[in-house]
């Protein structure tokens, strides 16, 4: 058990001349249990962020607490996005995000993880970036919301353009031992 002690008091007898101490006397006053002064993890509450954010990266999306809390986000929701024209017979899409329920498409779109992130790669990802790798969300129509990027364009000419700028980034592929490799959207073989 932690005990804390607030006063101690120490008395004894000093002979100068043999300078030697003796009847020496200790007491305690005081003596507490020691407070507790850290917190379950349970107990510790996050504060909230003030503005909900959703960075791109490379290959996932990222949601920070307040845009988690915004969007009712729980492990292992589905999320989709789509791009959705800023009028009608407009050919200027913005990004619209939502859960797979919010369009009707349940079992679409992808897993939210512990992390509050998504999978978001390849072309999805490029075309995305030509936006922005920040974002935050508008309300667009009920629990569908709007990306916003935090600088930059709010919207894309044609998605057909961004597709074409993403066709364009050849990939990278490593192999070792210079084996032939063929890739198809649907099947990855090697061949030796």
């Amino acid at each position: 058990m932690d005990k804390i002690i607030k006063k101690v008091i120490v008395t004894f007898d000093f002979d100068p001349e043999n300078e030697s101490v003796s009847n020496v006397q200790c007491s305690v006053d005081g003596v507490e249990k020691a407070k507790r002064t850290t917190r379950k993890k349970s107990e510790v509450v996050e504060e909230l962020a003030s503005t909900p954010i959703i960075t791109l990266e490379p290959n996932k999306l990222l949601f920070n607490n307040k845009a988690v809390a915004v969007m009712n986000i729980e492990y292992e929701d589905r999320i989709v996005i789509k791009w959705e024209p800023i009028s009608k017979n407009s050919k200027t899409f913005i990004p619209i995000i939502g859960k797979d329920v919010s369009f009707s498409e349940e079992g679409s779109g992808n897993k939210v993880t512990k992390a509050f992130s998504i999978g978001y790669k390849g072309k999805q990802n490029l075309v995305l970036s030509e936006l922005g790798t920040e974002f935050t969300i508008e309300e667009y129509k009920e629990d569908i919301w709007k990306l916003v990027p935090t600088s930059g364009t709010t919207s894309t000419k044609t998605i057909a353009e961004a597709i074409e700028k993403a066709d364009k980034v050849e990939p990278i592929l490593l192999i070792d031992n210079e084996e032939i490799a063929e890739i198809d959207e649907l099947t990855f073989t090697l061949n030796n």
